[in-house]
Parts: C-alpha cells; sequence; structure tokens
C-alpha cells in the first residue's frame, strides 16, 4: 500500500495532519467531531465529510488493538466518502517519448501497456509542423534536430509526474541526462545491442513497469 498522508479538520475549525496510516488511527480516536478528512495515497486525494450523528459507528478499538484497515477506520470515525470531490493530483501522467530509432514501437507499448496515466510522444521529424495525436496515448513529435527533442523532454517534465526518454543515440542521452530534471529518466537502448524488435520492446516494457511501480 501506498504511503497514507491526511489532513483532519475539525468541527472547532483545528487542522490536524498525520503523516501516516497509524498516526492518522491516533489521532482520530484522540479528535473528537471531526468534519472532514482529506486523504492522500500516492497521487490520488480523497475527500471524506462527517454522517449524520445517528448514522455513525461507534468506536470500540483501542490503541493496544492490531490496527484496523483503512475503510473501517474511517467508518469508525463518523465519515463517508465525498464522492465528488476525489481527484488525482496534478501531474499524475508518466510519459515516455521515443526517439526515431524507436519508429514503429509506440502501437506496441500502448497496447501491452493498458495505464491511463501513460502518454506516448513518438518523435518523427521533419514530417510534421505541430504534434498530431493518433489514439487514445500517443503523440507524434515533430523534431528538426536534438535541440528539438530536448527542447520536448524538457516541456513534459514540466506536466508530467514522470518522463522516460527512450534513445539509441549516446550524444542525446549524456545531453538529456545533463538537463538535470529529477523526473526525467534516461534510458540509452540502442536497438543493435538487441537480437530483435521482440526483445527490445520487451525491455521498454519491463522499464517502463518498473517506473509505474515506483512512481
Amino acid at each position: 500500500m501506498k504511503e497514507v498522508k491526511a489532513i483532519i479538520l475539525t468541527r472547532k475549525g483545528d487542522v490536524v495532519i498525520a503523516g501516516s496510516l497509524s498516526e492518522l488511527e491516533e489521532l482520530l480516536d484522540k479528535t473528537g467531531d471531526v468534519e472532514t478528512l482529506i486523504l492522500i495515497r500516492g497521487d490520488v486525494l480523497s475527500v471524506f465529510k462527517a454522517v449524520k450523528a445517528a448514522e455513525r459507528v461507534e468506536a470500540s478499538v483501542g490503541f493496544e488493538q492490531a490496527r484496523r484497515p483503512l475503510p473501517e477506520l474511517i467508518r469508525t470515525a463518523g465519515l463517508e466518502k465525498a464522492e465528488a470531490v476525489e481527484a488525482s493530483r496534478p501531474g499524475g501522467v508518466v510519459a515516455l517519448v521515443l526517439d526515431q530509432m524507436f519508429r514503429g514501437f509506440a502501437g506496441i507499448l500502448e497496447r501491452e501497456l493498458k495505464h491511463d496515466v501513460i502518454e506516448i510522444h513518438e518523435i518523427v521529424g521533419r514530417g510534421l509542423q505541430s504534434t498530431l495525436k493518433v489514439s487514445d496515448k500517443i503523440y507524434q513529435e515533430p523534431a528538426n534536430d536534438d535541440f528539438d527533442v530536448l527542447k520536448l523532454v524538457e516541456n513534459l517534465a514540466s506536466k508530467a509526474r514522470v518522463v522516460v526518454f527512450f534513445t539509441g543515440d549516446k550524444k542525446l542521452a549524456r545531453q538529456a541526462s545533463a538537463l538535470g530534471l529529477n523526473n526525467v529518466i534516461v534510458k540509452y537502448m540502442p536497438p543493435n545491442e538487441y537480437p530483435g524488435k521482440e526483445s527490445l520492446a520487451k525491455a521498454m516494457i519491463d522499464t517502463v513497469r518498473e517506473v509505474l511501480e515506483g512512481a
């Protein structure tokens, strides 16, 4: 389970912050008259509002007992989920950038990586004047030279949670790393070092799955 952080707002106007699930449990047991709970798990923010007093579940588990599951903990505190206000935090996208050596790989990645948070940006060179969206996840990007490629990586890094840049050009890989962007992962993967397209595609897919697990 991803790390849990929470902000508790009481009816008296007090604000209490919990940095972990165990701390949240302790604070909910101690803090009476909870009006709102803002729960942050990974990149998902959820809001819980107090239910009517008659519908509340009385707390019966003490500190000495085993930690309660999060849903039970929330019910015990007399809270219910406010569905309309749940939202992903901005910057949740994982952007994959494929240089021109990886033409034809975007479709494979889209087919194998069925995650809503993924965008695939395929650099196609001078044939385009502007970004072209070709499917739900695939964007074709124009680039006249390495400068345009680096500019694209930098621009995506300002919006995405993580950018994974696949390149077979050692010089370009060094330049992308030199950008010094904490959320950019540069993968130097020369196609001629792999037995075939399938093995290269698998290596790329495995890389992205590792990133998704850690993101």
